[in-house]
């Protein structure tokens, strides 16, 4: 995989993440606007609890996007340069599977490709770090061998 193959799936992989940010803002206008009551209305008891709830949903959702927001800035600042051994910033494959190392990334495709992410933090990480194109591993009882690091 060439510098412009690995600037691709960088790319893709932040406009998933992009998307999944500006879903996560959109879930928390909506649950704030619910969570709003019309002071200058009558309303039971049942929509002040309704009320309450989307209040409490909103504000995990504002989690969920402070994440994403998070994800990003990792993503960016993750160096996609010419790699030969497994650490962040590199994209891998073994099992068939293709990963980015050095995030957390759900499933996303590029140029007929299916991507995951690997945190630094992640217990499979400690097993990969450092490998080569042809080293194996162990991982959860089970033996793994690296078809390509870039």
């Amino acid at each position: 995989m060439n510098a412009v193959d690995k600037s691709r799936v960088k790319d893709a992989l932040l406009r998933q993440v992009e998307a999944d940010l500006l879903a996560a803002r959109g879930d928390v206008a909506r649950k704030d606007a619910a969570a709003k009551l019309d002071q200058d209305s009558s309303f039971s008891v049942d929509d002040q609890s309704q009320a309450a709830e989307a209040g409490d949903l909103g504000g995990l959702l504002e989690g969920r996007e402070q994440r994403q927001a998070g994800i990003r800035s990792q993503i960016e600042k993750l160096d996609f340069g010419p790699r030969d051994e497994v650490g962040p910033g590199a994209i891998i494959g073994f099992d068939g599977d293709r990963y980015v190392v050095g995030v957390v990334a759900a499933a996303f495709e590029c140029d007929g490709a299916t991507y995951e992410g690997i945190a630094s933090d992640a217990p499979i990480y400690a097993a990969i770090e450092g490998l080569h194109a042809g080293d194996t591993f162990s991982f959860a009882g089970h033996d793994h061998r690296i078809d390509f690091v870039s």
